[in-house]
């Protein structure tokens, strides 16, 4: 058995500076190691072959879903496992709806992407432009989005990376998908929508891949993976704004990493996830509605682009706003802080 997946300070996630390592702690702080129960977050559970081999009906798994809202690939394998799952997840819905499931609901957790996200890079100067889009993985949505860019002559007005890259199963890594796979027909269900480039703009990717920013250099840092830092300080000094294509636009309100680095870096966005302005205003963020509109927060993906698209120009928004969505962030920082307790609480009740 592994005792860097149990309840204890052999776990894997113990003593970590990560929102995974401190509600380990707080948990172990009400609760002790405890035998048979387990404790991982939506990268690091043991593959579902090994959990049936090795775990089997060996007693509870606390899994903490903060990188994504929940884990609904345990749906099919739970009658198999005779394990029961307590998961904290901003989204109770999505979790997988069964007996030996038992969920607690987060809400302020996003926060901690304020202590991890880093505004530290590299200056390297750039000439100025209007905006700011990056795009690292490749996905239907955003390969949409950069064509229509490209049909609308406003890729070159931003500076837009597109590396069409992929997750890789060594934990945040990145390995670049073939132009094969990007031109062909795909399907993401966190937007719900289907997209195959036209031949012309495929004949562009092919000639152009990949799409890469000035003085990124992310991709020779650790593991491959531009988590944790907003990148190159140029790139937001010299442009106007940044657009934010979040990971889901469809079943679920759920903000990443994209949505923190512009207001870490202190600079306007306009978002584009799923109801994602609407989260952020319920935090006290400024959305800057009155520059971008509202409009786009509901719609579905296709609409999106399209009225996002239609928005991008020159902007003058007062920096002081910025400012405040700075401290807005460290006072929700401090909330993920204090409900990070109340949390460990609800587990220890269900243990």
């Amino acid at each position: 058995m592994s005792v860097e997946f149990s309840l204890s300070v052999g776990n894997e996630h113990y003593n970590q500076s990560t929102p995974q390592g401190y509600m380990l702690d707080n948990i172990l702080e009400l609760t002790g190691s405890c035998s048979n129960v387990w404790y991982c977050d939506t990268f690091s559970i043991p593959k579902f072959g090994d959990l049936k081999r090795y775990y089997q009906g060996m007693g509870t798994i606390i899994m903490y879903c903060w990188w994504d809202p929940a884990d609904d690939r345990i749906q099919d394998h739970l009658d198999d496992l005779d394990l029961d799952f307590i998961i904290i997840t901003s989204d109770p819905d999505l979790a997988p709806k069964h007996p030996r499931v038992k969920t607690i609901k987060w809400q302020f957790q996003y926060g901690f992407h304020m202590a991890l996200v880093k505004n530290t890079g590299l200056y390297i100067d750039c000439t100025p432009k209007q905006y700011l889009c990056m795009m690292r993985n490749h996905k239907p949505e955003r390969l949409n989005f950069l064509s229509e860019l490209w049909y609308q002559g406003k890729l070159d007005d931003g500076y837009v990376s597109y590396l069409g890259q992929i997750n890789t199963k060594h934990i945040h890594g990145r390995t670049p998908r073939s132009l094969q796979e990007i031109t062909s027909l795909a399907y993401q269900v966190d937007t719900d929508y289907t997209y195959q480039p036209t031949h012309n703009f495929s004949n562009w990717l092919v000639a152009n891949m990949p799409l890469e920013l000035p003085g990124d250099i992310s991709q020779t840092e650790g593991n491959n993976t531009d988590f944790y830092t907003c990148g190159n300080p140029a790139w937001y000094a010299k442009t106007q704004y940044s657009i934010v294509l979040e990971t889901y636009w469809a079943r679920t309100q759920f903000l990443t990493e994209k949505t923190f680095k512009p207001i870490i870096a202190k600079h306007p966005f306009i978002n584009m996830g799923n109801r994602s302005n609407e989260l952020l205003r319920s935090f006290g963020f400024d959305t800057f509605d009155d520059v971008f509109g509202t409009e786009h927060d509901s719609m579905p993906a296709a609409n999106k682009i399209k009225s996002v698209i239609s928005k991008i120009g020159d902007v003058e928004i007062d920096p002081r706003r910025c400012d405040l969505n700075y401290a807005v962030g460290f006072d929700l920082l401090r909330q993920a802080q204090i409900e990070q307790k109340q949390l460990a609480q609800q587990v220890a009740d269900l243990l």
